[in-house]
């Protein structure tokens, strides 16, 4: 295929909440304008919103983009479907002899208003180009032929740089701390070894629900210091039984080496004085993040655990607390935002669908909201028949110790989340990003 040279070409693009698809082609080559179309007027959306949320990208970025210049087209949403409309719009754009088209974030009647404009004007070096986001593909067209099918990854994407894209932003205090932040090598080689430890260990019965029971017992919020006449009695209580899960929990994973030993105490106490994070929740999260690490980390170009957002505009924000929280946040090279939700124990249906909101909030539909549980697949699977728990091998799944489990796993999949197993990750992730 012929390589695509963008030398002297206008770059034009269609507006879309998913402005990371007209972004990445900005990135990847060099144009001498850019000229934007933009639906106003429109029913559930303030487009304009999105145009400056990439205005602010660029203007960062020293890209020649300011939303307000007369060059942009501007269409009223009760046009959309005219394409003769669009095409007398479009028609301002013949004095420019070379156009590189985007019409990934396009609507259809804008696709084809485009396709007549190329071929009523015989515009044969008019390149035409689409995303295909789960391939890493920018699919580029020339005179109806496909000229090239290039990989688009970007080295350098940051979470912030998308989230701002979508108009939310991370804390202050994660940004300043964030940009050189490596994660602990000791560390994550040691969660590797649990989790391959903990999906050994639950798939057999008769230690499975101990060392849940025990990891779960790990979730119990420090006592109230109120009243105050009986705390020391209560901390002693919370204590002696804190002490005997993590004996047992040390006694099922059997770590040898002293180093893992002493980090899997550390790792126990993590949080257990922080009543909004549970130990348990924390572990789950660093067993799946650590994964995560390992199989995309060179398809990732950014990865945070718990990510906090707000909306970047004051007049956007409902308060000024965060609106939302993501265990873990992964943003590809190829502009995919995907976010885990890692529950250890119930998760409920507003709080599904407040990460389904929020994750295609900020990616459009390139985003994918995902839930982790403590489980394998097969139990998944299992609580996704229900009807076939009673009588099957899968029967202890009854058990209360699971209620919650299965509350969460329930509420994800009526909410639309896909829910994985911690003994799939790796199988899932490379079907997404390779």
């Amino acid at each position: 295929m012929a390589k695509v040279n963008t030398e002297g070409y206008v770059y034009v693009m269609i507006s879309t909440l998913n402005q990371m698809v007209n972004y990445i082609p900005l990135k990847h080559y060099k144009f001498d304008d850019i000229i934007n179309i933009t639906v106003q007027e429109a029913d559930y959306v303030n487009n304009d919103k999105w145009d400056e949320n990439l205005e602010n990208i660029l203007k960062k970025e020293g890209l020649p983009f300011k939303r307000k210049d007369e060059k942009h087209i501007k269409i009223a949403q009760n046009y959309v479907n005219d394409i003769e409309n669009t095409l007398d719009l479009l028609d301002t754009l013949q004095d420019k002899p070379k156009i590189f088209w985007n019409i990934t974030g396009g609507q259809r009647p804008f696709i084809l208003a485009i396709q007549q404009f190329i071929q009523e004007h015989k515009r044969t070096e008019d390149y035409v180009c689409y995303l295909e986001g789960n391939k890493s593909k920018m699919v580029i067209l020339q005179n109806n032929e496909k000229i090239d099918n290039e990989s688009y990854n970007l080295e350098g994407l940051k979470i912030f740089t998308a989230l701002e894209l979508m108009g939310f932003k991370i804390n202050k205090e994660d940004e300043e701390n964030r940009e050189n932040k490596n994660y602990d090598k000791n560390k994550q080689q040691f969660y590797l070894k649990f989790l391959d430890k903990y999906i050994k260990l639950i798939k057999n019965n008769t230690q499975r629900k101990e060392l849940l029971k025990n990891l779960i017992h790990l979730n119990a919020n420090y006592p109230s210091k109120i009243p105050s006449n009986t705390f020391d009695v209560r901390i002693k209580e919370f204590e002696d039984e804190r002490n005997k899960a993590k004996e047992k929990i040390h006694e099922l994973l059997k770590f040898s080496n002293y180093e893992d030993k002493k980090l899997l105490e550390q790792e126990l106490d993590a949080k257990k004085t922080d009543k909004a994070t549970k130990s348990f929740g924390y572990i789950l999260e660093s067993l799946a993040g650590y994964k995560i690490l390992e199989v995309a980390k060179d398809k990732i170009a950014d990865i945070n655990f718990s990510e906090k957002i707000n909306h970047l505009r004051k007049n956007d924000r409902t308060s000024e607390k965060e609106i939302d929280e993501f265990d873990i946040a992964l943003l590809t090279k190829n502009g995919k935002f995907m976010i885990f939700e890692c529950k250890s124990g119930g998760m409920e249906g507003d709080v599904a669908k407040s990460t389904k909101y929020s994750t295609y909030a900020v990616s459009g539909v390139y985003g994918k909201p995902i839930l982790i549980t403590p489980l394998l697949e097969k139990e998944i699977e299992e609580i996704r028949k229900e009807s076939h728990l009673k009588d099957s091998s899968f029967a202890y799944l009854k058990d209360a110790l699971y209620k919650t489990i299965r509350q969460a796993i329930n509420s994800a999949i009526r909410a639309g989340l896909e829910v994985w197993g911690l003994d799939k990750i790796e199988e899932h992730l490379k079907k997404y990003i390779g």
